[in-house]
């Protein structure tokens, strides 16, 4: 039988420090993964590591507000190494109205996240990725979210041959149960989905293929 648990298996959770992203953090401390959390805002980043190393994770958190995305992606993989488990959760709302600012924000920094970990994923010729993509009424929502899903795909098919699993869940910020969002996204990264690739997944329980 597959199981979610995920004892020893190190996961990194980008844009991790509140919202759906700290709910994935919970969910993977209970299930045993060794955590860095990547966050924006120091003060809510803290509160969160120190939340999960209460109920006894193996957690970090680095501040990546004002610091050069490859810097914070290169000091993560010095500290953990590569992780077993990679989620990516866009940002479409600290850049406020401007469009383009709230693309960059959430789009360019999910390619940029995934440019960095999955080639080491590679290396080890396994891993589990699995995005966060938004969709909602805004413009700059949807095309995060549009972009966010086409990235992974690409992903799904470059790395199909390494071991590589890359999936999406799809949701709406406006949903009530960031836990649902997070639970699929766990689910998706754990070895209850052994052969899933290239899925997006909905938090009504739907899906369908990229």
């Amino acid at each position: 039988m597959y199981r979610t648990e995920l004892k020893g298996r190190v996961a990194v959770v980008l844009g991790g420090a509140d919202g759906v992203g700290a709910a994935v953090c919970r969910l993977l401390a209970a299930r045993g993964a060794r955590i860095a959390v990547i966050g924006d805002d120091e003060s809510e980043l803290q509160d969160l590591v120190d939340e999960l190393r209460w109920v006894g994770a193996d957690a970090i958190g680095v501040v990546s507000a004002g610091v050069d995305p490859a810097s914070v992606h290169a000091g993560v993989l010095d500290e953990v190494g590569p992780p077993d488990l990679l989620f990516v959760l866009p940002c479409t709302t600290s850049a406020g109205t401007d469009f383009r600012r709230r693309v960059d924000s959430g789009l360019t920094a999910t390619f940029e996240a995934l440019q960095a970990f999955v080639p080491r994923m590679a290396e080890a010729r396994a891993g589990a990725v699995v995005t966060v993509a938004p969709f909602g009424t805004d413009a700059a929502t949807s095309a995060v979210g549009g972009g966010v899903t086409a990235l992974t795909q690409h992903v799904a098919r470059e790395f199909a041959e390494t071991g590589v699993r890359a999936n999406v869940v799809s949701w709406t910020p406006a949903a009530e149960r960031v836990e649902d969002v997070a639970f699929a996204a766990v689910y998706l990264a754990s070895d209850a989905s052994p052969t899933l690739t290239a899925t997006t997944f909905d938090v009504a329980g739907t899906h369908s293929r990229l």
